[in-house]
């Protein structure tokens, strides 16, 4: 089983190292994707001996969604049979290139989850039905 897991950031954060722990432990070939530059926690996931790959996002939605053709590429190419997101823009975008690509197995993983905020925004409707 090949795995991708899809994460916004890779800096020094909680979800960051719960990603880190996670891959860890699994007893399955896993590959990683970073939505921003490369952090402190993508140099350690690479030390640990996974890839860690960067797909960097542009800046306002019409360039963030030119990053939805490029995961779906990715996912193709790399006979992903789970995809895992973490994390709001990875959970969003990663979903989607996810189902584009035919995974049929997704798991998207909410992190920095709180009463009024999703990651750092205002918590409203619209954003919460796309996380």
């Amino acid at each position: 089983m090949r795995v991708l897991h899809i994460i916004s950031r890779l800096g020094a954060g909680g979800a960051e190292q719960q990603l880190r722990l996670l891959l860890r432990h699994l007893p399955v070939r896993c590959d990683v994707i970073a939505l921003s530059g490369p952090g402190a926690t993508a140099h350690g996931i690479r030390a640990d001996g996974i890839p860690v790959a960067h797909v960097p996002l542009g800046a306002g939605r019409e360039r963030q969604l030119t990053t939805v053709p490029r995961l779906v590429r990715i996912i193709r190419s790399g006979g992903y049979d789970l995809v895992h997101t973490h994390l709001y823009r990875a959970c969003v975008l990663g979903r989607i290139a996810a189902r584009l690509a035919g995974v049929r197995a997704v798991i998207a993983t909410e992190h920095s989850l709180g009463e009024r905020r999703i990651d750092g925004r205002p918590l409203t409707a619209a954003l919460r039905a796309r996380y």
